[in-house]
């Protein structure tokens, strides 16, 4: 989901007294990621997963917002200036007070050679328009007359790469389309037809409980007959094959092969050509730490050394403040008779707007419970443990959301840069994982409870993303293009190039 919208949407109500906005993109609408699954499979249409930018850009017949269509290429810090092509040619500059960059991601093909001329990503409608299209080609091959039985199998086995929500949805929007739609038209085609799922973890939906992972798992296997390769890691993609390898104890690390007619690689998150330069010009390597796997933000989200520039989503990886190198503060504030793990868990909510390690989600505060009294250098090593147990929140639709509503609420309610700067940390709540699992059912990890299927699960699913969605006119075409496959079915036609010139 693109945060951007989030924090467009949000200004409206007071940026127009406040602030000129421009909003600079490749394409003029913003694409709801969650869904992207349905449109692969023709349950849903691409106009439900977009909302035009330029339906934001006025209100009440008056210009809110400037929109340009293109693609920035470069940032010039120093000057302040947006240096961009546009999608019709030409090239142009424009200046920035505030920049916010919220570029999203692409998928990490982890250095595998052939991924990205062999395999199909999901990240954008115009990737599910594509997907569909090669899925009904494969099966229209498949019905030539000329086409062989070993062909036949070939360009009916498609591979999914990556067992979390996107892969597991893929597989299960795939599926039903086959079982509920094709199956109708291609009847002669079903018994060459085979899903194979490759995780290279030991469950699917690894963030999710094992009881879920499992009853996705047999809805997938036992239900719509896909094939689960579990601990499995893709070594290579060619034309017609992918070819795997094993990470079972004691397994040949002799790689096999599985010869196929699609796959969707649907796994990892990687950083797109601006985020690489930005990293490379301003944050070089240094030697025994991590590569940087996104733009470095403080704590309210502003570029590390600029503080004029903001990052969020996909794109943006969170460094908050060190509580170690606090440690004489906080030391000093807990009094020569308090310095104890449960003070410090006391205090946490007010020490969490400034050093969001402390958040409920970051921390296990059970560890917080102590009363024994630290001396100061064991005071400053149990605050080292909390700076490294922290994770940078995992780049999701949900965080990405927030962190737009966030940053929108911190521009409209603190309007001079010391204020700015002084506006408590972002701490992303967490309001639980859905995901369809095929066949009618879907699962749900929440925080009070879950649901593994059921006669609502799939209701509810529904329910939830309609509600996500921006506006009326996305939540409309949404819910009658789910009741047009639920009386019409999918539609199984498809555009081509026969007659094009």
């Amino acid at each position: 989901m693109d945060p951007e919208l989030f924090l467009l949407k949000a200004f409206l109500p007071l940026y127009a007294c406040s602030y000129d906005v421009t909003v600079i993109s490749p394409r003029n609408y913003f694409t709801f990621t969650p869904l992207l699954p349905s449109v692969c499979a023709g349950t849903l249409s691409p106009l439900s997963c977009i909302e035009p930018v330029r339906s934001l850009t006025y209100r009440n017949g008056r210009k809110v917002a400037d929109f340009y269509e293109a693609h920035c290429t470069d940032v010039d810090f120093k000057n302040r200036i947006v240096a961009c092509d546009s999608r019709q040619g030409g090239h142009f500059k424009v200046k920035y007070d505030y920049l916010v960059i919220a570029v999203g991601s692409e998928s990490n093909t982890f250095g595998i050679k052939d991924v990205a001329a062999n395999a199909f990503f999901l990240k954008e409608v115009e990737h599910a328009m594509a997907i569909r299209k090669k899925v009904m080609n494969n099966f229209e091959l498949a019905a030539l007359p000329q086409t062989s039985e070993k062909e036949r199998d070939r360009l009916l086995h498609f591979v999914v790469v990556g067992g979390g929500p996107t892969g597991v949805e893929s597989a299960a929007e795939f599926a039903d389309f086959i079982k509920e739609d094709m199956s109708k038209y291609f009847p002669q085609l079903i018994p060459h037809v085979s899903i194979s799922l490759i995780e290279g973890g030991s469950r699917l939906l690894g963030t999710y409980p094992p009881d879920i992972s499992a009853f996705a798992e047999k809805t997938l296997t036992e239900e719509l007959h896909v094939k689960l390769l579990l601990r499995s890691t893709v070594v290579g993609v060619d034309a017609t094959s992918v070819r795997y390898v094993s990470n079972e104890p004691g397994a040949s690390k002799e790689p096999k092969e599985l010869l196929h007619g699609f796959v969707l690689w649907a796994s990892g998150v990687g950083e797109v050509p601006l985020v690489k330069k930005i990293i490379a010009e301003n944050f070089p390597n240094v030697e025994g730490k991590p590569r940087l796997r996104g733009l470095p933000v403080d704590a309210q989200l502003r570029l590390l050394n600029q503080p004029n520039v903001y990052a969020l989503g996909d794109c943006a990886a969170i460094a908050p403040p060190r509580l170690a190198d606090a440690a004489q503060e906080l030391f000093s504030k807990a009094g020569a008779a308090e310095p104890t793990p449960q003070w410090l868990g006391r205090h946490a909510p007010t020490l969490a707007q400034q050093f969001p390690q402390l958040s409920p989600l970051k921390f296990n505060f059970a560890k917080l419970q102590s009363n024994e009294h630290l001396p100061a250098d064991q005071f400053k090593s149990f605050l080292a443990e909390i700076d490294a147990a922290y994770r940078p929140p995992a780049p999701t639709a949900q965080n990405a959301r927030q962190e737009g509503i966030y940053l929108a609420k911190v521009f409209n309610e603190c309007p001079h840069p010391e204020e700015k700067a002084d506006a408590p940390a972002f701490q992303e709540t967490w309001n639980g994982s859905l995901a369809y699992v095929g066949s009618g059912q879907a699962v749900a990890h929440l925080p009070y409870f879950n649901i593994k299927g059921g006669f609502l699960s799939l209701p509810f699913w529904k329910a939830v993303y309609t509600q996500m969605q921006i506006t009326w006119r996305s939540r409309t075409i949404c819910l009658f293009d789910w009741l047009k496959t639920f009386f019409a079915g999918r539609d199984v036609g498809r555009d081509h190039e026969y007659y094009n010139h």
